[in-house]
């Protein structure tokens, strides 16, 4: 009779052991994952939920100074020309206006005066282009275009229809 109390005690405990995943078992993984998830998503500065609430899309106007260009390619960048990154082959707005009446000029070093010179080249001029583009803001990045960030003194490197140069950002505005 010993024996059968025996047996009959291992089969409680085997029953216990291969007991398995139950409903609340399921219940408390799903709920443990969805707070991992929340948390994740409200403590990252790329949250989802920051980025489909906020409004963050705006007009911006930004000057690139492209320096050194030849007399000869002065004029083939004009307004409402389409402007592009020639590195990512997007696009970073259209051209506002172009001013192109400062001439190029570089400090050099005279061996006779043993001091600087300012060189001024007759034939090359700086010019300043203004783009107008949409762009998103985010906090910490800044302003970007199409990915590509836009923020005073970021080298660009731009793309017109008849004209490839590369410059650098010097004046950045928000239009309302």
């Amino acid at each position: 009779m010993k024996k059968n109390v025996k047996q009959a005690s291992g089969a409680q405990s085997d029953k216990k052991a291969r007991r398995g995943f139950n409903f609340i078992d399921v219940i408390l993984i799903l709920l443990v994952l969805m707070i991992i998830i929340a948390a994740i998503n409200i403590f990252s500065p790329m949250s989802i939920i920051k980025n489909l609430t906020a409004d963050n899309t705006h007009t911006i106007e930004y000057t690139v100074e492209i320096l050194g260009v030849d007399k000869e390619y002065i004029e083939l960048i004009e307004a409402n020309d389409a402007v592009v990154d020639s590195v990512s082959k997007y696009s970073l707005g259209k051209v506002a206006v172009v001013k192109n009446d400062t001439q190029y000029s570089v400090l050099e070093y005279s061996e006779v005066d043993k001091a600087g010179v300012l060189a001024i080249y007759q034939d090359k001029y700086n010019l300043e282009v203004t783009i107008t583009a949409e762009c998103k803001y985010n906090a910490g990045e800044g302003y970007s275009v199409n990915g590509k960030r836009i923020a005073v003194g970021e080298k660009l490197y731009l793309r017109f229809p008849d004209f490839t140069a590369e410059g650098y950002c010097t004046d950045l505005s928000i239009n309302a």
